[in-house]
């Protein structure tokens, strides 16, 4: 089975609803790499980052552009994060993925949030 590396990292906008981007990489260092630069574009914007993390992952997304309009299809992810793994799933909808943060999680923090990227598929 073929891993990549796979930077998470979510933001919050000023409403206080979660984004969540994507980035696929090769290797550990150049997820790292993103991550410095994602998170220096959110910061000097002054966007809240809430986590960011490099991990394997079979999971490969759609690359990572910025929304040009809020007309601009949303997908919709749970995003759990514990102390050694990420484990994202896809919703339907913003009301089935809130519904499944409410669900409970004993340890690590839930998430749901939202993206313009699209889970391509599962590397087998």
């Amino acid at each position: 089975m073929k891993l990549v590396y796979l930077l998470v990292l979510l933001s919050q906008n000023g409403a206080g609803d979660i984004n969540a981007s994507f980035v696929n990489t090769a290797t550990l260092e150049q997820c790292q790499q993103k991550a410095l630069l994602v998170e220096g574009i959110f910061s000097s914007a002054k966007v809240p980052i809430l986590e960011s993390r490099c991990i394997t992952s079979k999971l490969i997304f759609s690359e990572f552009e910025h929304a040009t309009s809020t007309q601009m299809p949303r997908h919709f992810y749970l995003i759990h994060f514990d102390t050694e793994r990420v484990n994202i799933r896809k919703m339907p909808d913003w009301k089935s993925c809130l519904h499944g943060k409410q669900a409970g999680v004993t340890q690590g923090r839930i998430y749901c949030g939202s993206s313009i990227q699209k889970l391509n598929q599962s590397i087998e």
